[in-house]
């Protein structure tokens, strides 16, 4: 900021300098352009005396002058006139006619017979456009003008009257003109003049000034330069070509021992060990003289003769010519470093072998573990099984849970380990994307149920029917985050999208990008609070630990698992808004997509409440080749149905009523009804419902089991 101050003051100094050079020189250029004006007009005036005489009164101005004697004798006078200043091109007499302003030659300067001759009595044309000549005829006084462009070319022109004109007589006025381009020359050197010494008068002096300020600056740079470097830590040596040593500074001495005196002039190699790998000492200096920078690790020897490691900078000098004059040497004692990667090495050591203990510890835990948690697990479920009290069955479901959860938590912990110590490895073979996200769901359906939440599945028909993936990685990534949505979604609903697309570079039908999508209607997520979503042991707000449990892993593990299959996730969400987490997942196509066979033309109608549901069902339906109407109710359906085939989503507070509307409902006598269930049913609920039913499916209902339960009621 200072240099562009400096710099911003300099440029100003310099520019006034050059405004006063200017204003200088344009004053210079007036003054001298008003003196050769009144010169000019002197000679006028001077050159005027001379026609005051008899012979310039009896010339009329006419044509006939010509052969008046007194005529020829002005006309040489004029001629001699003119040869007496080469810079005078032309000398003419006026004299003013009848017309005011007009004048006519009397006669002028020429040669007789020249073409540029103006013989008496001819009109001068620029008479009315000449602002001097205007002037004298108006006051009689000597005037000039110029410089103006004529016919004749461009002049400065200066008047004076012939003699004295009595009142009313014709006046007589002699004209003189000069070469206005070297008249011009003569201002203009004359302004370059006083411009230059204004320039030299100020300007050698600021130059002056401004080359000592400099010069001062930059001894005080050398200075400073000096005493950084004689300040420096750091151990600096500067030798000539024949590797002598010409400067040393204090940290040189402090690390060596050595003081400058007992440096100054000895060779470089005093301050190597004598045992030092002599192609090493050659390669260096050869290197260096060749130009080069070396830069490495050397062994310095004190005075005492102690050796200490020194991270050395070895670089070669340049002159002003940009030959090589010297070698500079800059070193620092690297011997505390040194002992601090000595004992970073053993901690390393050490850690290395404490997680190759925690491994093989958590390899043995986890067999350990999940044999008596399992064991726990599986027997409070048959003892769930047994004839209890309501009381015995409510402490029997505490044990099978808290298992569980103990269990879950286990797991999550020991992938934890895994992917942090690098070692968790994917186990990819043939496997059925539609399969993995099927099985996923229904592993969480009793949960979402127990929720009265509507767990929707939508897999697109583009989906490879099998792919080389890890299945088991990509099963516990699906029930980490529909898991996660069930627990945080207090109504609603839970949807689950999987689609396709080829991966770009990939050759075709070779690799394909599976895109998962796991949608909820929950409580959603603050923006500010959703960069720690993915991090270890971490959820948003710590009360969510109490209310709903969990480590805080899932997230986190489920991102190291979509890495590691050359995907990645990601997430959308606003408070109060639901959330949408997204993941893809790279895999190579085994067997394409196998869409499933269109249906006979039937007429079905779709009952659910759930709007998004219901929309899910018909365009499932319809890409089946039915011919589907979408109702939220039975009410919306009325009460002469004209389908072949109704397709109910049942809901489980309501589940208990529907045996009746299949009995009682007019629009459902005679039609082929299928129920599609919540697994949350009470057992002796589902069986009356069975009876009502053509077909009763579990939700969420696989998309084959449907398709082939309708392909048999089409038949019927």
């Amino acid at each position: 900021m200072s240099s562009s101050r400096s710099t911003f003051r300099l440029a100003f100094v310099w520019l006034v300098l050059a405004l006063l050079g200017g204003a200088a020189g344009w004053w210079s250029a007036a003054r001298h352009r008003e003196q050769l004006l009144a010169e000019i007009k002197s000679v006028a005036v001077r050159c005027a005396v001379a026609f005051v005489t008899d012979d310039v009164r009896v010339l009329d101005g006419s044509p006939a002058d010509l052969e008046s004697p007194a005529y020829r004798g002005v006309k040489d006078r004029l001629q001699r006139l003119r040869a007496v200043d080469p810079g005078v091109r032309f000398v003419y007499l006026f004299r003013t006619a009848g017309e005011p302003g007009r004048v006519i030659f009397l006669a002028d300067s020429e040669p007789v017979g020249s073409a540029e001759e103006s013989r008496p009595g001819d009109d001068y044309p620029e008479a009315l456009n000449s602002p001097g000549l205007q002037a004298i005829l108006r006051d009689g006084q000597p005037a000039t003008e110029g410089p103006l462009r004529d016919s004749f070319g461009e002049w400065v022109t200066a008047y004076a009257t012939v003699g004295q004109t009595p009142p009313g007589a014709p006046r007589v006025v002699l004209g003189l003109d000069l070469d206005a381009s070297s008249w011009q020359r003569a201002i203009w050197r004359e302004g370059l003049i006083g411009a230059t010494y204004v320039w030299l008068l100020i300007g050698l002096p600021l130059g002056g000034w401004l080359v000592l300020r400099r010069e001062r600056r930059f001894n005080r740079e050398i200075v400073r330069f000096s005493a950084a470097i004689q300040q420096s830590h750091s151990g600096i040596l500067i030798t000539n070509l024949d590797r002598r040593i010409e400067y040393a500074n204090a940290g040189c001495a402090d690390a060596t021992g050595y003081a400058f005196d007992e440096l100054l002039g000895q060779p470089a190699r005093l301050l190597l060990p004598r045992d030092m790998d002599e192609r090493l000492r050659t390669g260096i200096v050869a290197l260096v003289l060749a130009g080069e920078r070396w830069q490495g690790e050397l062994q310095i020897c004190r005075k005492n003769g102690d050796i200490f490691p020194a991270r050395t900078v070895i670089s070669p000098v340049r002159g002003g010519g940009g030959e090589l004059t010297g070698l500079v040497m800059v070193f620092d004692d690297i011997t505390d470093v040194k002992r601090t990667e000595q004992e970073l090495r053993v901690a390393r050591d050490q850690a290395q072998s404490a997680d190759r203990a925690k491994g093989e510890f958590l390899a043995v835990m986890s067999h350990e573990l999940r044999t008596p948690l399992n064991g726990i697990i599986g027997f409070a479920s048959l003892l769930g099984d047994t004839p209890l009290s309501a009381e015995q069955k409510d402490y029997a479901e505490t044990i099978r849970k808290s298992g569980e959860a103990l269990l879950a938590l286990t797991n999550e912990l020991l992938d934890y380990s895994r992917i942090d110590a690098g070692r968790l490895r994917l186990d990819p073979q043939p496997c059925s994307p539609r399969q993995v996200v099927e099985e996923a769901v229904e592993l969480l359906s009793a949960r979402a149920a127990e929720k009265n939440l509507e767990l929707i599945v939508t897999i697109a028909p583009e989906v490879p029917a099998h792919v080389h993936a890890d299945p088991g990685r990509m099963r516990q990534i699906l029930v980490n985050l529909v898991g996660n949505a069930i627990k945080f979604t207090p109504a609603g609903e839970v949807e689950v999208t999987v689609e396709a697309r080829p991966e770009p570079g990939a050759e075709a039908q070779e690799c394909v990008r599976l895109d998962f999508t796991v949608r909820d209607t929950g409580i959603g997520i603050a923006a500010e609070q959703q960069e720690r979503l993915f991090l270890p042991f971490s959820q948003v707000d710590a009360s969510n630990t109490r209310r709903h449990g969990g480590a805080g892993l899932g997230l986190a593990i489920s991102r190291s698992l979509v890495r590691l299959m050359e995907g990645d996730i990601e997430v959308s969400s606003a408070t109060g808004a639901g959330s949408v987490f997204r993941f893809h997942l790279v895999a190579r196509v085994l067997e394409p997509a196998l869409p499933l066979d269109l249906l006979p033309a039937r007429r079905v109608a779709v009952i659910s409440a759930n709007a998004r549901a219901r929309r899910h069902y018909a365009q499932m339906l319809r890409s089946w080749g039915l011919q589907v109407e979408a109702h939220e109710n039975l009410l919306a359906l009325g009460t002469r149905a004209e389908q072949d085939v109704v397709v109910v989503d049942i809901v489980a507070r309501d589940a208990a009523l529907w045996p009746a509307l299949l009995r009682d409902h007019p629009a459902l006598a005679g039609r082929l009804v299928v129920g599609l269930a919540p697994i949350s049913i009470p057992p002796a609920v589902r069986e009356e419902l069975r009876t009502g039913f053509r077909s009763l499916l579990k939700k969420p209902v696989r998309d084959s089991l449907l398709h082939a339960v309708l392909r048999g009621l089409c038949k019927t």
